[in-house]
């Protein structure tokens, strides 16, 4: 029988997960020596070595291999337990681990707040990514929940799409194009175009649908900035319509009306297949399904 101890597995699969000590000693809130010392007792415990270090970067042995499968197994059954357990002495508490695209920030934090106000003894992690963090992500199980647009079609995930998202071209108040009665994608080759780096779902999509080439060597990784980008003059910006409202009412920047604009694509609830949902994660889901309700 292998003698090892909780904390053990926990160290080794957050060794493996992060490869590195550094980042899981952070991780797990203890000192790197600390973090050593609990593998080195697990390998004394299998009687193999678990890792090997190349660099900076640190992998599992064909042994750490088969160990890794196990702990994050038995990880994920404890962490149940535990949920199950808090759950059956306040069902309306839990923690909630959740992951939202850039563009979905501010009506994803409103939505929080809201599910916050009804189940005040719930706590939340929220954390805002780029399209691949976010994959990763629900990769690696790192998360509950996570919202974004269109969701890989290679994976393995439940997701269900609640609300629309519209995005929109947008131009400074004083763009020239503003003065024309009729706007085509030709018309827009010749401008420049500012837009999110390369792999983001929302270049993704406009590119597909419209067949624009963003060559004007102009990538911006937050929504923000894209938005002070236009408002300086630099270009016309590609933004979900969620993100610029207030700035539309304000007038500080202006939707350029453009044929086949707006594209509208669905912002979806996603979870990875075969994560078991805690029942707060469970609650919050079935939240955004009837927020989206009421606003249609």
């Amino acid at each position: 029988m292998i003698n090892y101890t909780t904390k053990q597995l926990y160290s080794f699969e957050s060794v493996v997960r992060n490869q590195s000590f550094t980042k899981a000693s952070k991780e797990l809130f203890l000192t790197q020596p600390a973090v050593y010392m609990q593998i080195k007792q697990l390998s004394e415990n299998v009687g193999s070595e678990l890792l090997t270090t190349k660099g900076k970067t640190v992998k599992p042995t064909y042994i750490g291999q088969k160990l890794y499968r196990a702990s994050v197994d038995i990880i994920d059954k404890l962490e149940r337990v535990k949920v199950d357990i808090d759950q059956a002495i306040d069902p309306e508490a839990g923690h909630l681990q959740i992951a939202v695209a850039t563009t979905t920030n501010v009506f994803a934090s409103r939505i929080l707040a809201r599910f916050k106000r009804r189940y005040p003894h719930m706590t939340f992690f929220l954390e805002v990514a780029n399209r691949a963090t976010l994959i990763d992500k629900l990769t690696n199980h790192e998360v509950d929940l996570v919202i974004m647009g269109e969701p890989p079609s290679t994976m393995d995930l439940a997701t269900v799409p609640f609300m629309e998202n519209p995005l929109i071209p947008i131009v400074h108040p004083k763009h020239q194009l503003l003065q024309r009665p009729r706007v085509t994608i030709h018309d827009l080759r010749s401008e420049t175009l500012i837009t999110r780096e390369a792999g983001s779902g929302t270049r993704q999509t406009i590119e597909r649908m419209t067949g624009l080439e963003f060559n004007s060597g102009i990538e911006i990784n937050l929504n923000s900035s894209i938005i002070e980008a236009v408002q300086a003059g630099l270009g016309i910006g590609f933004v979900s319509k969620h993100t610029v409202s207030l700035q539309l009412e304000a007038g500080t920047i202006r939707q350029l009306n453009v044929e086949g604009f707006p594209l509208v694509r669905y912002w979806h609830i996603v979870h990875n297949g075969d994560s078991y949902l805690s029942p707060i994660a469970s609650r919050f889901r079935e939240f955004i399904m009837e927020t989206s309700q009421e606003k249609n």
